[in-house]
């Protein structure tokens, strides 16, 4: 099966490539400087040349407000969206649960109205809306936080900062559910593998690990895991703030019923993903003693 993939090169990109390598997929994998997303003629020209079979949508995807790129989060998927459309070509669309804004869920479902509360979480719904009236055969995927130990994310953001000695800002109120990067890819394959057998669900699904946490608790777990790898470097300086931010839903939780109740997908804990996560994000930067 011939499979478009928008976006290998950031932090998701980097992930679903590792995991789809694994699959008999002919993987195709434009770089950014090929391809001009927000070109809709020159998006129509490559992919109704290219003809896959399925088409991943990362393109401005990013777990924070900062790696997120939303103009061109919106324009690859008004553009892509309406080409599969017209070639009557399955997309699977990566979105957020930035689309929800300032309501009192503690957790949302697919049913629930987003009403978005920041520019990022507007553009995100904008690309859901696009896609959804473009392309009966779509699927969105909305997920909660997401680790690595690369890219923009809450753990990557909470390393650095101990590496330069500067404090962890952490919100009490934040809550949501850490999903490893390679627990998103994981997910995200077995969706493509079960659509090309022939499944046929489409619309909204929500994903992320199985346990809800404060950003409080993801750091003091962080914290526990790098002590067990005899961490030598700097201690955190706890900063707390427990006031509701503007512009961020307070609740990042997401029901993930839909998902395996049509998919059978089986949510995984984050805590089996963060020591793994916390070595290689050690030996990268060279083991953190200082």
């Amino acid at each position: 099966m011939k499979l478009l993939l928008t976006d290998s090169q950031q932090a998701l990109g980097v992930a679903l490539e590792h995991e789809l390598e694994r699959e008999p997929f002919n993987l195709l994998q434009p770089r950014a400087q090929q391809l001009d997303w927000q070109n809709a003629e020159v998006v129509d020209e490559y992919i109704s040349a290219q003809r896959p079979a399925m088409v991943i949508n990362n393109l401005g995807w990013g777990d924070s407000p900062a790696s997120i790129d939303a103009e061109l989060l919106v324009a690859a998927a008004q553009n892509i969206s309406r080409v599969c459309a017209r070639l009557n070509v399955p997309l699977i669309q990566l979105s957020s649960y930035r689309v929800f804004g300032d309501d009192n869920k503690s957790k949302h479902s697919e049913k629930d109205t987003p009403e978005p509360n920041s520019d990022v979480g507007r553009a995100f719904l904008t690309a859901e809306s696009a896609v959804t009236e473009a392309q009966a055969r779509s699927l969105i995927l909305r997920t909660s936080w997401v680790i690595g130990s690369y890219g923009d994310n809450l753990l990557t953001r909470l390393m650095e900062a101990l590496q330069q000695k500067q404090p962890w800002q952490l919100n009490a109120r934040l809550r949501g559910a850490p999903t490893a990067l390679s627990d998103l890819a994981r997910i995200i394959v077995a969706l493509v593998k079960q659509i090309n057998s022939g499944a046929d669900c489409w619309g909204i699904y929500h994903y992320s690990s199985g346990d809800a946490c404060t950003e409080v608790e993801f750091a003091e777990h962080l914290w526990e895991a790098l002590k067990q790898q005899d961490y030598q470097g700097p201690e955190p300086q706890w900063h707390l703030e427990d006031r509701a931010p503007e512009g961020t839903p307070v609740s990042a939780l997401l029901s993930g019923l839909r998902v395996r109740n049509d998919f059978g997908v089986q949510t995984r804990t984050w805590r089996t993903y963060l020591l793994p996560i916390v070595k290689q994000w050690l030996h990268r930067e060279g083991g953190g003693n200082s």
